[in-house]
């Protein structure tokens, strides 16, 4: 039927400011082909960000590679369509599509063998033009160049004609996308020549989708003719059934000819509607340099530095890929076709569709979070209305409709993110509801799962896919519960996430279906896939065994520990590539080894090693793919682009970043790979630095934010929507900055009240008067835990049967009381004693006790409680050692400590008590002891023998040790290690005796006017001062002259520093030199570095450890003295940061701990330790340090 058209003067309305140009032209960089070629199925055409219309060329293809209209490899055009889909996996949509043309055609969509057997032609992508909110390319067949552009809801079109009288411009209803097929099509009749009006009513993917247009032309038709059947129905309002209309035009040599066309969901006169509201004129230019700006206005919340082009076209086609969808699905007045295939008006939303949530949860919605925060209110909101409509959150809507498509509950992790991550603008409570009624729905396996506890693979095709996404989403949930303190429901979803632990089979490692009898899936190989018909969802088992986010630490359970599963996972992406099966599915893509890139149940994975502890293999993976499997072209992706994820995991992970957790509130890192980046969030700009970046400095070294030191391994989300600094310090060597084993609460470690061993009422008051002060948690926590671990758990107070106290104090682990380690574990209490009588007679205690086991042997450094005979030590031949000594191993520091601690004691409370015949007996014997290890008289009585298979655990030449020359220093047996000494005189402990035996001195002559036994004290202390001045001092070819570590008096010399203390690092902490000694000052660079042996370096940290322990373990002891004698504060908060880092999640100190993994560590109970570090924080917040330590984040 043909009907002759009336001519129609149509106003030239509106213009649109150009975009700006230069540094601010950010849609330069995109290049919309990347993703054209391979399986990328993106999306090539005019649109704006998230909007309705996506108008470009379809092809004639309608395979997989086919599903956004467009690939590459295909130069045919049937028509330019106005709804396209980006990256899916499925084809549908398609609608509206318009074709001009040349002539006579066949109305069909033709085959390429046959040139007449279609409406198509062939493109000339020589001259294709492509650019975001803008597509230019000529018809070869018609000599007619096409030029389109978009507003939300309205494609534009200018198609410059040859001169002809039959010059066309058809409107194609019948052709959708691959699986889309029209059910009712048709055009509203009108004698309006300057427009046409109809509808595409269609089933496929979604199975019920009606788009209704309205098209505008610049200048009227010479007539329209209808097709397929085209004939009149008046049976419900003047239409004419059809599935084409021709619109013929004269046209002149070089003519451009306008067509406007919009669209709605709803109605004609929806789309008239939008078509008025958003396009009323005509001017193309000014309409794509607004689509244009647009996408500019998005494209500019993100800007880059880096000296990598590729990268930076990559990056910003990547982020303009994540912004074709979700797209609008309303028209300008609100209304909508709902999932109930109503029509609705949203209220006080903007209503979205295209939701592809299986993919776009992991990273495409979290970015949107992030970059489009004030879109997300009005995507959660139209779910929100879809679960009102349909009875559950959406899976994968379209136009709609539900299209079930893929497994799991895909929309909880969205909703319960935007709850987790407090965005407004919807009913958070009304939301969990929705998220509950979804996650209990019996539909889709629910009923399975309730009954059995996991899905059967005998009962349900992909049961471990579908159950492992359940049970992440449960985890999403609960995350979302605790938000909302609905402590129930996150009690219940967060037990029921763990139901994928089900699925774990012990013996191959593997994620395996398991059947309704508790049976394995047999025959099963990892590497076996079947598309859409086996146990998983485009993926095989070495795919889903990974697929727990929500739940690494129950992850880490099945595998038997983490070591285990890290081997595992290494192997992930060492293993053949090859996938098994006749019908293997072809998602399974971008593998290194089994890791396959091109779907999303891998997406998270490489996240996994920074989440256990190993951040550099995060960043070698995340730099590989990023590298390898995203370049410039058009095979520039590695599987489908799907609706924004596939992009959304580059922009994401460029930045240094990941959301591995879903609705886990915090972005995980990986390896920066610009050197920066400012993202435009609503506290203002969000800056990105990676210093010192390069391929090769890949890994990170250390993290700022906001100028302070950051101590954790991913970035939460409110504190990048509040704006601030982000710096990375990038190098090659592999860094562990944060706690792997961060307790996801700081519960208290102390023991509870009575089972405390002592309390001081002055210490709790300096407890909480320091935890008022420190800002940081963590800190704060660690220092109310550590600094009571003596008086908590190895003080044992009592008295004698004079009634004088006695105090007994266990080193930690170990039931015997060290001389060394009891004076310094109480130590740091005695500044309180004046405030609390009871602790002040505990240390007096303590003080008395160490006087009286010195009298009862002066060479043993560990004493029993009482004469039990316990102990390791055999002493010599012939000799039977006390029942009170534990240890007979001679420390010279074993008298100096006491000293120590009586000094300081006695200057702080004026209490003499404590110095009566017991201490003077006491003063004589370490004398005697001191003066007989001088060795003048020759080698004496005391040796040491131990049955052992640790060489330092004895002593050599029959328990004499190497023999010494008498120059007035002192021979220590052992180091405060309790190793053997190599070289008898120990540098640091000499040092010590030196001001112990001047301290003792001053107590005797000011006390007990023992003059004499004063006057001899310091004789020997200036004996062997001299001696150290002689001896001491070596020369070394790096750092001058240092203070050796041993030295035997002949000329030999160790060179090395022992974390215990007495060490040369310590000197200035025990009051030994002053901090400003050059030669101490040269001896703290030397011990401080690769220099001194016993110094490691490595992922976990960086410190001093010594033989006791073994290689490549740190002692934190080492740590807290470098902080000790610090005058830097960078070096200070640096030590601090890697204490807090290093306790293995436990929130105490350890003996020591390995280079590589700091929860490798030995004696998870050592009070020294934990009061030391108690110590340490105390000092720097009485030096006024707190702004200092508050500045740890």
């Amino acid at each position: 039927m043909k009907l002759s058209g009336l001519l129609f003067a149509a106003a030239l309305l509106g213009a649109c400011t150009q975009s700006a140009a230069g540094d601010g032209d950010f849609t330069r960089f995109v290049d919309p082909k990347i993703g054209t070629g391979g399986h990328g199925h993106v999306f090539v055409g005019a649109n704006v960000p998230f909007g309705l219309v996506q108008v470009g060329p379809t092809s004639i293809p309608q395979a997989w590679d086919w599903t956004s209209g467009y690939h590459d490899s295909d130069s045919t055009v049937i028509g330019f369509s106005h709804t396209h889909l980006s990256g899916t996996g499925i084809g549908d949509l398609f609608d509206i599509t318009v074709m001009p043309v040349v002539g006579e055609v066949t109305y069909a969509r033709g085959e390429e063998k046959d040139p007449a057997s279609g409406l198509w032609s062939y493109a000339d992508r020589t001259q294709e033009i492509v650019r975001p909110g803008y597509y230019s390319v000529p018809l070869v067949r018609y000599d007619v160049t096409a030029e389109m552009t978009a507003t939300e809801r309205v494609g534009l079109h200018r198609y410059t004609f040859p001169a002809s009288d039959a010059a066309a411009v058809v409107f194609d209803l019948e052709n959708g996308g691959c699986w889309d097929k029209a059910t009712d099509t048709g055009f509203r009749f009108s004698d309006d020549s300057t427009r046409i009006a109809g509808w595409r009513y269609s089933t496929g993917w979604a199975k019920d989708q009606k788009v209704y247009f309205v098209a505008e032309f610049s200048k009227p038709a010479k007539g329209i003719s209808y097709l397929q059947p085209g004939e009149p129905d008046d049976s419900k309002m003047p239409r004419i059934v059809a599935r084409y209309a021709r619109v013929d035009f004269d046209t002149a040599e070089g003519e451009q000819l306008l067509v406007k066309v919009a669209l709605s969901p709803v109605s004609i006169e929806g789309a008239k509607a939008n078509l008025a509201a958003e396009l009323p004129g005509w001017d193309f230019d000014a309409t794509a340099a607004a689509a244009d700006k647009a996408w500019n206005d998005e494209l500019s919340k993100v800007k880059i530095e880096t000296e990598d082009e590729t990268s930076k076209r990559i990056f910003y086609t990547a982020l303009y890929h994540t912004m074709v969808a979700p797209s609008l699905f309303c028209d300008v007045n609100g209304d909508y076709r709902g999932a109930d295939g109503k029509v609705h008006t949203a209220s006080g939303f903007t209503n979205y569709t295209t939701f592809s949530l299986w993919d776009t949860y992991r990273a495409a919605m979290p970015l949107m979070t992030v970059l489009h925060p004030e879109r997300m209110p009005d995507i959660v909101q139209t779910m929100l209305t879809i679960a009102d409509e349909q009875g559950r959150l959406p899976v994968w809507h379209l136009w709609g409709n539900e299209t079930d498509c893929m497994v799991g509950n895909p929309g909880i992790p969205v909703v319960a993110d935007a709850i987790v991550k407090q965005i407004p603008g919807f009913d958070r409570e009304k939301a969990f509801e929705a998220i509950r009624k979804t996650a209990m729905d019996d539909g889709r396996g629910g009923d399975l799962r309730k009954k059995y506890g996991y899905i059967p693979c005998d009962r349900m095709n992909e049961a471990v896919a579908y159950d492992m996404e359940y049970a992440l989403a449960d985890g999403a949930a609960a995350r979302a519960a605790e938000a909302l303190s609905r402590e129930d429901d996150a009690r219940f979803f967060e037990t029921r996430s763990r139901s994928y632990r089900n699925y774990f089979d012990p013996q191959t490692r593997f994620m395996r279906g398991r059947d309704s009898k508790g049976g394995w899936r047999t025959p099963f190989s990892p590497f076996a896939s079947t598309h859409r018909a086996d146990d998983y969802c485009e993926g095989n088992a070495w795919q889903y065994t990974w697929l727990a986010p929500h739940d690494v630490g129950g992850l880490v359970a099945c595998f038997g520990g983490k070591k285990v599963l890290l081997e595992k996972l290494d192997s992930l992406f060492t293993v053949s590539s090859i996938v098994e099966g006749g019908e293997t599915s072809p998602d399974i893509s971008g593998l290194i080894g089994q890791y396959a890139h091109g779907n999303e149940p891998s997406h998270h994975v490489l996240y996994l090693y920074t989440m256990l502890g190993q951040p550099w293999k995060t960043a070698d993976k995340v730099r590989e793919v990023l590298t390898t499997l995203y370049h410039d072209r058009p095979d520039g992706l590695s599987g489908n682009e799907d609706v924004g994820q596939m992009s959304a995991w580059y922009v994401l992970s460029s930045l240094g970043m990941y959301e591995a957790e879903p609705a886990g509130g915090r972005y995980w890192f990986g390896s920066p790979l610009f050197d920066r980046a400012e993202i435009h969030v609503p506290g203002g700009t969000f800056t990105i630095v990676a210093e010192n970046n390069s391929a090769g400095n890949k890994y990170i070294q250390r993290v700022w934010l906001n100028g302070r030191p950051y101590t954790k391994p991913y970035l939460w989300h409110k504190d990048l929507m509040a704006g601030g600094e982000l710096i990375f310090e990038m190098g090659t060597e592999e860094k562990v900055w944060y706690c792997p084993e961060e307790p996801t609460e700081y519960a208290d470690q102390r023991p509870t009240e009575e089972k405390r061993l002592f309390r001081s009422e002055a210490v709790e008051a300096e407890i909480a008067r320091v935890c008022g002060l420190l800002t940081n948690e963590r800190l704060r926590w660690m220092f109310a835990n550590c600094f009571p671990n003596t008086l908590d758990t190895t003080v044992h107070y009592g008295e004698d049967e004079a009634g004088n106290p006695d105090t007994y104090v266990y080193t930690g682990d170990i039931p015997a009381m060290w001389l060394r380690d009891s004076g310094a574990q109480v130590w740091p209490y005695v500044q309180l004693c004046k405030e609390d009588p009871a602790l002040q007679k505990m240390i007096a205690g303590v003080i008395r006790r160490q006087f009286k086991l010195i009298n009862i042997d002066p060479y043993a450094n560990a004493f029993n409680v009482g004469p039990t005979g316990d102990g390791e030590d055999v002493g010599y031949p012939g000799n039977d050692q006390s029942p009170w000594v534990f240890e007979r191993k001679w420390e010279i520091d074993s008298h100096c400590y006491p000293l120590r601690l009586a000094h300081h004691y006695w200057k702080t409370t004026g209490d003499t008590s404590v110095f009566d015949g017991e201490w003077i007996s006491a003063m004589r014997n370490i004398v005697k002891t001191l003066k007989e290890q001088q060795m003048k008289e020759g080698p004496g009585d005391y040796i040491f023998l131990r049955t052992t298979d640790r060489q330092l655990d004895t002593r050599c030449h029959v328990g004499r040790g190497n023999p010494v020359k008498p120059v007035g220093l002192i021979v220590s047996a052992f180091r405060p290690s309790d190793d053997a000494t190599t070289f008898g005189f120990l540098i640091p402990s000499n040092f010590m005796a030196v001001t112990s035996l001047r301290k003792a001195a001053e107590i005797l002559t000011a006390v007990n006017g023992e003059r004499e036994l004063a006057a001899e004290c310091t004789a020997l202390a200036g004996e062997v001062e001299e001696a150290l001045q002689k001896y001491a001092v070596v020369e070394h070819p790096e750092y001058g002259k240092i203070y050796a570590f041993e030295v035997d008096g002949f000329g030999s010399a160790q060179l090395m520093d022992d974390a215990n203390v007495p060490s040369l690092l310590a000197m200035p902490y025990l009051g030994d030199v002053e901090c400003t000694d050059p030669i101490y000052e040269n001896t703290r660079r030397f011990v401080w570095s690769t220099e001194n042996p016993y110094f490691w370096r490595g992922a976990a940290g960086e410190g001093i450890g010594g033989p006791h322990i073994g290689v490549e373990m740190i002692w934190p002891m080492s740590i807290m003295m470098r902080a000790f004698t610090a005058t830097d504060d960078e070096e200070i908060r640096d030590c601090i940061c890697q204490l807090i880092t290093t306790d293995a999640g436990t929130g105490f100190m350890h003996e020591s701990f390995s280079r590589h993994d700091a929860a490798d560590f030995t004696r998870a109970w050592f009070a020294w330790q934990n009061t030391l570090f108690g110590e340490l924080i105390l000092k720097l917040v009485n030096d006024g340090k707190t702004d200092l330590l508050n500045s740890i984040r």
